[in-house]
């Protein structure tokens, strides 16, 4: 009787540390607030679930990454990449001399307001972002200003700058078609290499080229969470006409 006891408290603390590992490693898989409908799983980037409605996100959609987007995407490969001048939440603005001071590459992650895939991805732009806190700079291109921008920051509480192109001059000028997409670029300014969708696999590319850019070792990336096969974000919308009319 005693040996059985004690097995069954064995086992019953092993499933209760299986269940508290696996909330670790997955935050909020078994509570989603959002329906999954992809990969990338909406709840992994929500850090305030009150913003949630607010945000105004779209149903989620699996967006697969299809021949033509990896096309354009190796295009960019080894180009000079396009400057530009966008504000933070402070108004303060940033260019690529900015974001590359110091001779750090630079990690652009660009972000469709209200696509719930971009909450997902975001979820592992933040561990990039702290694994490499010193050695690079990451920040995110979103297609919002004012108030809608606010409120994705809210909703997601990001380690990373968010930067306002409502516009979406800097979005195109990056062939950055939908989000999730992102960007990689070497110190001296030039595109390392472009990606239109998230996997494990392309999160562990990232890692290791950021590495050899810092000249650092690579600190690796592993998460059961990411993606196995690649995939993307909702397209971006054309961008709403902006008012240069003072009020």
């Amino acid at each position: 009787m005693k040996k059985s006891n004690a097995i069954t408290l064995q086992t019953a603390f092993v499933i209760a540390a299986g269940i508290t590992m696996g909330a670790f490693m997955w935050p909020n898989q078994n509570h989603p607030l959002i329906p999954i409908e992809s990969q990338l799983d909406p709840n992994l980037g929500v850090e305030d679930p009150s913003a949630i409605e607010e945000a105004g996100l779209i149903q989620q959609e699996d967006h697969p990454v299809t021949d033509e987007m990896i096309k354009t995407a190796e295009e960019l490969e080894s180009k000079i990449a396009p400057d530009f001048s966008l504000p933070d939440e402070t108004g303060k603005l940033h260019n690529l001399d900015s974001l590359t001071q110091g001779k750090k590459p630079l990690l652009i992650f660009f972000i469709e307001k209200k696509c719930p895939c971009c909450l997902g991805a975001k979820h592992f732009v933040d561990t990039l972002t702290d694994k490499y806190e010193k050695e690079a700079t990451v920040i995110g291109v979103i297609n919002a200003s004012g108030k809608e921008a606010e409120t994705w920051r809210k909703l997601t509480q990001p380690h990373f700058l968010v930067l306002e192109d409502p516009g979406q001059k800097a979005i195109r000028a990056y062939s950055a078609e939908r989000g999730v997409y992102t960007t990689l670029i070497s110190p001296d300014k030039k595109i390392v290499k472009a990606y239109p969708g998230y996997s494990l696999e392309t999160l562990k590319e990232i890692s290791a080229k950021i590495a050899d850019l810092a000249g650092i070792p690579d600190k690796g990336f592993d998460s059961i969470a990411a993606p196995k096969k690649l995939t993307s974000g909702c397209l971006f919308p054309d961008p709403e006409p902006i008012s240069n009319e003072t009020p």
